[in-house]
């Protein structure tokens, strides 16, 4: 199911669905990226629970639920950019209307600890949603560059920032799938749970921020041992801010990866195009993608 693409004077709805805008003080980013969406003609609405502080967390699951829906029913909103990141957004999706939501698609865009809700929703209501930025990556150094990605996405329903030609190949290969992701991190709570969307013949986007070597192979091993590479077509790594902030010299994500997927031949693809601390492409979550050795393509539909 997808959502109708944006227009310029559209409402942008804004919720808080994991941290408060006081973990990592975070307010001038979000003014400034309100004043920056405002500036290219559209209209902001914000949640009440914007700028609620509940342990860190933007608001109890109850309000998050509740102002959530809100903005899901509300047809004034076109989009519904989440507020910010975190370590939360796993404490409410069991309150979410599933039902409702269904019946209200539209355009929901985040990353990181957002992958949470992205799956949870994708999986309930078969509702296409997206992997990009958060509200507050508006304000920050690189949020004109970000703008511009969104702004070809859901104003153009141009997706060409992502089927670019910089990607590395870690294991040759062709492979078609849905795609499914993208913070491992985040996803890994949802293993185990009704909310985890399907892997079966599907191609797996994971990035991470806070990381080691030994994180990567902690969760790798998870995956396996819950069949998820027995099931999945195709992986594509992107960003992981804590093994190459600092350049290469810890071992990499797709290394650990291709060590502990051996015995498979799916094809791995390395790419920097998604993650933490950059201007993150758009990635439909649910849409078929293509990858076909070191490139990789959306090829599916993603907005009406």
């Amino acid at each position: 199911m997808l959502a109708n693409k944006l227009n310029y004077g559209d409402t942008i709805g804004v919720v808080g669905v994991a941290n408060s805008l006081e973990l990592g003080n975070r307010y001038e980013d979000f003014k400034r990226a309100e004043e920056l969406l405002k500036s290219k003609g559209f209209k902001i609405k914000i949640a009440e629970n914007v700028l609620e502080d509940y342990y860190g967390s933007a608001g109890t699951r109850e309000q998050k639920a509740e102002e959530f829906m809100s903005m899901f029913k509300d047809d004034e909103v076109k989009a519904i950019v989440c507020l910010n990141g975190g370590e939360t957004c796993n404490t409410f999706i069991e309150l979410l209307d599933y039902e409702e939501i269904k019946k209200h698609p539209k355009i929901l865009v985040g990353y990181s600890d957002i992958t949470v809700l992205l799956h949870a929703i994708y999986k309930k209501t078969g509702v296409v949603t997206f992997s990009g930025p958060n509200f507050v990556c508006f304000g920050t150094e690189y949020g004109e560059e970000q703008y511009r990605i969104f702004e070809q996405a859901f104003i153009n329903k141009n997706l060409d920032k992502f089927n670019f030609g910089n990607k590395v190949s870690i294991r040759n290969g062709k492979a078609e799938g849905k795609i499914i992701g993208t913070n491992l991190g985040s996803m890994m709570y949802l293993v185990g749970t009704e909310y985890l969307a399907e892997m079966q013949e599907n191609i797996l986007f994971i990035e991470s921020y806070r990381t080691s070597p030994n994180e990567c192979q902690r969760r790798f091993a998870h995956l396996k041992q819950f069949g998820v590479f027995d099931k999945v077509k195709g992986i594509v790594v992107g960003y992981n801010y804590d093994l190459q902030k600092n350049g290469n010299i810890y071992p990499q994500m797709e290394d650990i990866l291709k060590e502990y997927t051996k015995e498979y031949n799916f094809p791995i693809v390395k790419c920097n195009d998604f993650g933490h601390k950059i201007a993150n492409s758009i990635i439909p979550i649910g849409v078929s993608a293509r990858i076909d050795n070191n490139e990789v393509k959306i090829v599916g539909e993603f907005l009406d």
